[in-house]
């Protein structure tokens, strides 16, 4: 069989890697195997630009990254798509999440502001004692928030609201923004939400980075879980839900593969590329 795909899309949270965080050896070898094979990896995810390529260097292949859900990808030194929120739109989204008595975390390109205690649970600092100096994550807290609205207008990308448990408050405050004209709320994980502009997607990040690749769409084999993965399972020439996948990804994906625990990752690269 002669593989028709020449770029494989992964989602990192609840995909690439099991629940403890880490990545099956089953994923590696079989990435390292289609990269080999000439096959081009982008990391497809909801977080920051160099979280994406700490991924790709723990592959142990040169990969590509789509990053903040789509809303920033660069290829090599050019970046090919930074889709920023309006002043206006993060102040409202500020208010409104204060109103819903929720924590969030805004974030930049590479920088992650937030108004209170980050926790040590943070990807993004654990993501810092592997980054080289100048790729670490600018982590700044600061409990005047529309100060650094202010000082970096034109430069957040989303906001990333966590339920800590309160459930009811994270549904409600999703539903606020249901028919918003400029904003829209995903979730890419049943712990929180992601507020961003509108016409982000991951599918639009694959759609600016295949574009400059020369690659087709039906070229492109995309692989995830929650609802922030949707617009690129539905985009790409093949869509694989993860077994752990939402129902909504599953229903959306032409093949359900084994779930994060289990390697699904390598087990669909297997099947479909090599």
């Amino acid at each position: 069989m002669n593989n028709p795909y020449k770029l494989i899309c992964i989602d990192v949270d609840g995909t690439l890697y099991n629940d403890q965080k880490v990545i099956p050896t089953e994923n590696i070898t079989a990435i390292q195997e289609a990269a080999a094979k000439g096959i081009l990896v982008a990391i497809t995810t909801g977080r920051m630009y160099h979280y994406g390529h700490l991924y790709g260097g723990m592959l142990g292949i040169d990969s590509l990254t789509i990053a903040s859900n789509g809303a920033f990808v660069k290829y090599q030194n050019e970046v090919l798509n930074h889709q920023t929120l309006s002043h206006k739109d993060i102040l409202f989204i500020k208010d409104k999440i204060e109103k819903s008595g929720l924590f969030a975390h805004y974030n930049t390109w590479n920088s992650l502001i937030c108004n209170g205690d980050i926790g040590d649970g943070n990807g993004y600092l654990a993501a810092n004692t592997r980054l080289p100096e100048d790729m670490r994550i600018e982590i700044v807290v600061n409990e005047d928030l529309e100060e650094e609205f202010f000082n970096r207008e034109n430069e957040f990308l989303k906001a990333i609201v966590f339920s800590r448990g309160n459930y009811v408050s994270l549904d409600a405050l999703k539903e606020e923004f249901r028919n918003h004209e400029t904003l829209t709320v995903v979730h890419s994980s049943p712990e929180n939400i992601e507020i961003f502009r509108k016409d982000v997607s991951k599918a639009y990040g694959i759609e600016s980075l295949i574009r400059k690749l020369g690659i087709s769409k039906e070229e492109v084999m995309a692989i995830g879980d929650q609802e922030n993965d949707l617009s690129m399972i539905r985009y790409a020439g093949l869509g694989i839900a993860m077994g752990n996948a939402s129902e909504e990804v599953k229903e959306a994906a032409e093949y359900i593969t084994d779930t994060n625990n289990h390697a699904g990752v390598g087990k669909a690269i297997r099947r479909f590329c090599l």
